[in-house]
C-alpha cells in the first residue's frame, strides 16, 4: 500500500542547498520564461537508433545541463520486434551545444532483479543536495506493474541501482517520473510527477492512466498527494496520459508537457498545461507538437526541455515512423 496524503501537506524537511552554486529550487526542471505552446520541427535526428532494422528503439529522452555542455539520458530497447517483451537498458549521449549528441561508451543502467528484471526505462535525473544525482526511473518486471525506482552515481556515468521502490504496489503500473524540488515556509521536499495505470484488457493496451504526484522529504520515501494532475478528459486523450515533463517557471507558476495519445486512431501527441503551484492544471487547447512528419509519421511523445545557449528552448521527444522505428527527434522555439 502507498501512504496518501492532501496536496500541499508537509512534513519533516531537509534545509536548502546548492548545486554547481545554484540554489536547488533552480537546479533541475526549472527555466526562467516559459516556453509556450509554438514549437517547430528540427530537420534532423537528435539520436537514432543503432541500426534501422526494427530490432532497436531509442526511447524516452532526459536532458541534463552540466557545467559545461548537456546530457541526454535514454533509453534503448533491444534486441527485439515486440516491444513488450524486449529487454531495455538506459544509456546516454553528449552535447556541447545541444545540436550535435555524441553516444557515450557503456551502458549507464540495466535490468536488474527486484522490480526490474526485464526493463528500466524513463529515466529522470537530478542533483542531489549532498552531491552527486540521482535517477528515478521506471522500473519493469518479467511479470507484474511497474514502479519507480531509483539509482545512484557520484558522476552521471556510473550508476548503482538503490534498494527498494520509490513507489508502487502490486494493483496499479507507475511509471514515467519527473522529480522537482519545491520549497514552502523556507523548506525544501522533492515532488514527484509520474503516471499511474489500470491495465484493461481490451487490445493490450493500458489506459485509464492519470498523472499523478507524490512528495518527500528525502527523495526516497515518497507520500501520495490526494487527487490526479492530469485526467484523460480531451479528444487527445481517449486512449492515455503519461510522460509529464514538469517545469518550474522564473515567476513561481509551472508548465507540463505530457503526452497524450488518441485511440480511434491511435496517434501520439505532444500536449501542455499550466499551473500556479504546480498541483491544480488547466490544459492548453491545443497539442504542442503533432505527428505527421518524416520521422514521426505516428507518433510524437515523452517530451523533455532544455535551454539552447542562444536562450531558445528546445523539446527532444520519443517518435515512431512509418516503418515502426522509434527515435529521438527535437522541436525548437523560434
Amino acid at each position: 500500500m502507498v501512504d496518501i496524503i492532501p496536496p500541499g501537506s508537509w512534513y519533516a524537511a531537509v534545509n536548502p542547498a546548492e548545486v554547481f552554486g545554484i540554489p536547488m529550487l533552480t537546479s533541475v526542471h526549472y527555466q526562467p520564461n516559459d516556453p509556450g505552446t509554438d514549437w517547430v520541427k528540427d530537420p534532423e535526428i537528435a539520436v537514432d537508433v543503432r541500426e534501422a532494422s526494427g530490432m532497436w528503439r531509442i526511447i524516452t529522452p532526459n536532458v541534463v545541463e552540466l557545467e559545461r555542455g548537456y546530457r541526454v539520458y535514454y533509453t534503448e530497447s533491444g534486441p527485439g520486434m515486440d516491444y513488450r517483451t524486449s529487454p531495455a537498458s538506459i544509456l546516454s549521449a553528449f552535447s556541447l551545444d545541444g545540436d550535435t549528441w555524441e553516444p557515450e561508451p557503456g551502458v549507464r543502467l540495466a535490468p536488474h532483479e527486484s522490480g526490474a528484471s526485464l526493463r528500466v526505462v524513463c529515466p529522470d535525473v537530478i542533483p542531489l543536495p549532498d552531491g552527486g544525482w540521482r535517477m528515478y526511473f521506471e522500473g519493469q518486471p518479467h511479470v507484474g506493474p511497474s514502479s519507480i525506482m531509483s539509482a545512484y552515481s557520484g558522476d552521471g556515468l556510473e550508476w548503482e541501482h538503490e534498494p527498494g521502490i520509490r513507489f508502487g504496489d502490486w494493483d496499479v503500473h507507475y511509471g514515467s517520473p519527473r522529480c522537482l524540488y519545491f520549497e514552502a515556509d523556507g523548506r525544501m521536499q522533492y515532488r514527484l510527477y509520474f503516471h499511474s495505470a489500470i491495465a484493461l484488457p481490451h487490445a493490450g493496451v493500458q489506459s485509464d492512466k492519470t498523472i499523478i504526484s507524490a512528495i518527500s522529504d528525502d527523495g526516497v520515501h515518497f507520500k501520495r498527494e490526494l487527487g490526479a494532475r492530469i485526467s484523460q478528459t480531451t479528444e487527445f486523450e481517449t486512449a492515455t496520459v503519461y510522460a509529464p515533463e514538469v517545469l518550474r517557471l522564473g515567476d513561481g507558476t509551472y508548465r507540463m508537457y505530457y503526452a497524450g495519445w488518441s485511440a480511434d486512431p491511435m496517434h501520439g501527441r505532444i500536449l501542455s498545461a499550466t499551473s500556479p503551484d504546480g498541483l491544480t492544471w488547466t490544459k492548453d487547447l491545443e497539442p504542442s507538437v503533432v505527428f505527421g512528419g518524416l520521422w514521426d509519421t505516428l507518433k510524437c511523445s515523452e517530451p523533455c526541455i532544455m535551454r539552447l545557449p542562444d536562450g531558445r528552448y528546445r523539446m527532444y521527444y520519443e517518435a515512431n515512423d512509418a516503418h515502426g522505428i522509434w527515435r529521438i527527434l527535437s522541436a525548437s522555439t523560434r
